[in-house]
């Protein structure tokens, strides 16, 4: 499916000879929309199956879930975001908690198409799939249909194996959505800096075993290898126990994970609010030594249980900051 968008650049020509003919009138005429509006050539490309070009910047943004708006903070957008939703108690990086605080929070769930429409957006970015909800009524070609943009992750549409590369082009995309390359170029750069240095401490250690514990009592929600949460484990010096299997999250049972012996369970904690800590990751590490078929294995008997948030494991420039805290645990890196 491709849909084609020119009707900003269209407006801003439209607006442009008005203004030209009503000051040959010896009319001042100011039109806020045409001054704010910056121009822009670039090309979405297939961006899950959907093809938008931009002839200028989208002025009113509304963000779904903590890692689209943390990427657009990261790259100073604050002033064309226009709202955040569906962050469910998730916290939002140190980094960006100023420029969040500015932002109307539409919504602490998905949003109606209602709420999303009060806010008069022109684009709307999702990091994961479940952002444009048929359920809700705003799916990406619903949106389409009142003419606004959407952009979803490529993250949450990857069949395949996925890459922490993939988080810069993204932010790289989103930059050049909203014309600002030269910033874009800057945040990868000093977040490419921070991964390599985390490598670099890293070194030759031995890759600790891990099993990234999601949730589950009579079987294991956890991550495959088609996942970012993988990559960012890999980058920190482990290695997903479940690497092999080209899933992004699935369920296992416990005696798969006392066969593959992890080192270490990664527990991941759902959110800094208490209606989205359950369960906590006290909770679960308690459920987890009820399980006596894992109580063997090197992770249980060490009571080695490492977390990581979920807002980390969102593919997005917070997951660098992940990946450090990760390293920190597995391999005693000291954080920069």
């Amino acid at each position: 499916m491709k849909i084609i968008r020119a009707r900003r650049g269209a407006a801003l020509a439209a607006t442009t000879l008005v203004i030209a003919l009503t000051s040959a009138c010896g009319s001042a005429v100011e039109d806020t929309a045409a001054a704010d509006a910056i121009a822009v050539d670039f090309v979405d490309n297939d961006n899950c199956g959907i093809t938008t070009e931009y002839a200028t910047v989208p002025e009113r943004a509304v963000t779904l879930t903590s890692n689209a708006t943390e990427t657009m903070l990261e790259l100073g957008l604050e002033d064309r975001m226009v709202g955040t939703a569906y962050m469910r108690g998730r916290e939002i990086a140190p980094a960006y908690t100023e420029a969040y605080e500015q932002i109307p929070v539409l919504s602490s769930e998905q949003p109606t198409m209602e709420q999303l429409l009060e806010a008069d957006p022109d684009f709307v970015y999702s990091g994961y799939p479940d952002g444009f909800s048929e359920k809700n009524g705003h799916t990406r070609e619903q949106l389409a249909e009142v003419d606004v943009d959407t952009h979803l992750n490529p993250e949450g549409c990857a069949t395949d194996e996925v890459s922490v590369e993939d988080i810069f082009t993204e932010i790289t995309t989103i930059g050049g959505i909203f014309g600002v390359p030269e910033r874009a170029e800057e945040s990868v750069a000093a977040l490419r800096a921070r991964l390599e240095s985390v490598r670099e401490d890293v070194g030759d250690s031995e890759p600790v075993r891990v099993f990234l514990y999601a949730s589950g009592t009579d079987k294991a929600q956890t991550t495959g290898g088609n996942s970012m949460a993988s990559q960012l484990i890999e980058a920190a010096g482990g290695m997903n126990v479940f690497s092999d299997v080209p899933e992004r999250w699935m369920s296992v049972s416990w005696e798969q994970v006392a066969e593959r012996q992890p080192d270490v369970i990664l527990v991941r904690e759902e959110g800094t609010t208490p209606q989205y800590q359950s369960p906590s990751v006290a909770k679960k590490i308690e459920d987890l030594k009820a399980v006596p078929v894992i109580a063997d294995t090197p992770a249980m008997r060490a009571e080695a249980f490492p977390t990581i948030t979920l807002s980390q494991l969102q593919p997005g420039p917070y997951s660098i900051d992940g990946v450090e805290h990760l390293a920190e645990q597995f391999h005693g890196v000291p954080r920069r």
